[in-house]
Order: structure tokens, then sequence, then C-alpha cells
């Protein structure tokens, strides 16, 4: 490769371009695969003449045809109408992923498990499935068929374990299930905030037509083909919610986000109902053109039982030291509540009274029965 060649003669180089897989998602292989020609021809890459050629061919050779993705619904969880914004697809639909976007904007989705990878002291857990597993995730534009015998195209998130190993049903299940449950507390949460809302302005609204909280369920998918094989590969399983934006915002994290009343109230309203049992963290997402907040991703985090060694540890001396003392013996449950909760607004206080002040954390169901974090 040392010297012009003609035309038609193929160097090693190109040789090896044409029978090398590819290893992106724009069907050509990267160009790591140069040093192979060094190691065959003996040749210096500076004077590797095939490179050009190659570059040339990989703006001008043609696009793989066919969808990125091949998808079959293999999973899509029953959830509550009034706090759910629940994806077209049922079991067995074949849909089509015609366009993927790797885009910046969704990078917060994947901070979970970076914090819960991160620190031993993050209070997400690195153990669950749910917080310990990484994802990638893809903006991507999906055609399915209408039902009336035509197509429908539609935006959607697509969720893809960054392990192949991870990448089947029974990891996206649970995610599906977490978004199931997430979407039972919107749906009571949304009935609240439209009773409140009719008995100030008698007006006549219910969960599903009130401002509120809607999460995205999503649906777990098996891969059938496709050219994305960077994505998923055929026998392998992805997720699908119906979230159309670019980007997420975190609206319950860790506690230093911009305070959004609706999104913090809904947080503290699940703690609350479900009696301190079950927290929902990572309120993320973003507000729609109804003033909706559409909640992405989110995970449930259970409490463990109590034992009585538990309660036993809680009891502190209320003497000198005592408040620092009760501080150490928060539990996981009470840490949370206390670090993404920093204060209340009037939406808290119409379902839980006992929160006497923005600032006052033990009556926040934290060491009263009210949220049961704590509580008996």
């Amino acid at each position: 490769t040392s010297e012009p060649r003609p035309p038609s003669q193929k160097c090693a180089c190109e040789q090896i371009f044409l029978e090398m897989p590819a290893s992106s998602g724009h069907g050509f292989p990267d160009f790591g695969f140069f040093s192979m020609c060094k190691s065959t021809l003996g040749v210096d890459l500076g004077n590797c003449l095939c490179m050009e050629d190659v570059k040339a061919m990989k703006h001008t050779s043609t696009p793989p045809s066919g969808p990125a993705l091949a998808l079959r619904v293999g999973h899509v969880p029953l959830v509550e109408a009034g706090g759910a914004r629940q994806s077209p697809f049922g079991v067995g639909d074949d849909v089509a992923i015609t366009e993927l976007q790797k885009l910046k904007g969704l990078e917060p989705l994947s901070w979970r498990y970076e914090r819960a990878a991160s620190s031993s002291r993050s209070l997400f857990p690195k153990d669950s499935r749910r917080c310990g597993i990484k994802h990638n995730y893809w903006r991507a534009k999906v055609v399915a068929s209408d039902g009336n015998g035509g197509f429908e195209e539609c935006w959607c998130l697509l969720s893809s374990a960054e392990n192949p190993k991870n990448r089947n049903i029974d990891v996206l299940q649970a995610a599906a299930e977490d978004a199931a449950t997430v979407a039972g507390y919107a749906a009571a949460f949304n009935s609240q905030t439209a009773r409140l809302h009719n008995d100030e302005t008698g007006a006549d609204h219910d969960a599903e037509s009130v401002v509120g909280i809607r999460v995205c369920v999503p649906a777990a998918c098996y891969v059938l083909g496709g050219h994305a094989t960077h994505v998923a590969q055929p026998g392998q399983a992805v997720s699908l919610a119906l979230y159309p934006f670019s980007q997420v915002t975190k609206l319950v994290f860790e506690g230093d986000e911009e305070f959004v009343e609706l999104a913090q109230a809904f947080f503290h309203y699940s703690v609350w109902h479900s009696q301190g049992k079950e927290v929902v963290a990572d309120v993320q997402g973003l507000e729609d053109e109804d003033g909706d907040i559409l909640i992405v991703d989110p995970v449930v985090i259970r409490s463990e039982a109590v034992t009585v060694g538990d309660l036993l540890s809680t009891l502190v001396p209320t003497g000198a030291g005592g408040n620092e003392a009760q501080e150490n013996a928060q539990t996981p449950e009470q840490l949370r509540f206390n670090a993404w909760h920093p204060k209340c607004g009037q939406l808290c206080k119409a379902f839980d009274p006992s929160r006497r002040s923005a600032h006052c954390r033990r009556h926040c169901g934290l060491s009263m029965p009210n949220c049961g974090v704590g509580g008996g």
C-alpha cells in the first residue's frame, strides 16, 4: 500500500473493511482495525493509502435498510388510569423503531445508578435490581399499527441494560411494576388534589382531568431483529415508555433540586399513603403542555421488616446530645425522607396537617404515625 494501485485492485485494509461486521449503529466498523494493516503488510499507517479510500466509502455507502429494531411487546402492567400515561401497545403487538436519538438531555436518567455505585453512603441501594443495574437510554420513533389497517408514529423513551446479561424480561418487569405502583399512588394523589381544587373553586375535576402527576408506564419488549445491534440483539429485551421529550429533569432526587411543589407533595404523599412502607424515589420527568408532570422511570424503595432490635435501637436519650443521637439513630426510610423532602408546601399540609413548619422534620411522619416512617 506504499505506492498507488489501480482502482480495481483491493488492498488488505479494504478487504478487511468489507469483511468485518459493523461495530456502530451506522453500519461501519471503527477505524481501529487499520492496525491490522500494519501487522499484515508491515507498513506505516501514515503511508496506508487505503485509509482515504475507506473514508470515502463511509460517506458514500448506502445506509442500512429496515428498522433499527423490530420488537414484540411481552409485558404491560395493569395500571390505574388516573395516574398513568400508558403506552398504546398491548401484549403481542409488533412495533418498529425507525429512528434512535442518543441525547445529552437524557443523561440524568443514569444518575441513580452512578450514585448507588459510587458511594457506600448513597441513599440509593446499590444491591437493588432497580438501582444497581445500569441502563442506556434513547429517544425512539416508534411505528405501530393503528388498529384500522394503517400505522401511527409516536416518540418513546427506549431503555436497554448496558450489560447484555441484564437485557431480559425479568429486569424490565421489575421496572414496569415499579411504574405501575407509582401510578397507583399518583391516581390517589390526583384524586386528593382534585377534591381540594373542587372545594376551592366549585369545579368538578377528577383524577384524570385535574392537573397532576402522570407516570409513563413502560412496556417490556422482546427484540426480534434490526440493525441497531449496539442497542440490543434478537432474543434480548428492551422497554418502551410513552415519553416524548428529549430531556429529563430531576424533581425529587437528592434534595438540592429546584423546589417543585407538585412533585415534592407527591413524594410526601406516597410515603404517607403507604404508612412508610414504600418510598417513591428519583422522581424525574418534565411538565407537559397541560401542566401535568410526566414522570418516567421512578423507583420504589420498600422498607425492610422492622425487628424488635430495630425498635430498641431507636430509643435514645432525650437529654444533652439527644438530638444528635436521634439523628444518628434514624432508619434508612427516615434518612431518605429528610434528605429528599427538605420542606413542605400547602399541598402537603392538606393531607398531613401535622407538618407544622417547612423545616420541622419531626412532624412530617418521621417520628409520628402520619407517614408511618418511624411511627406506630
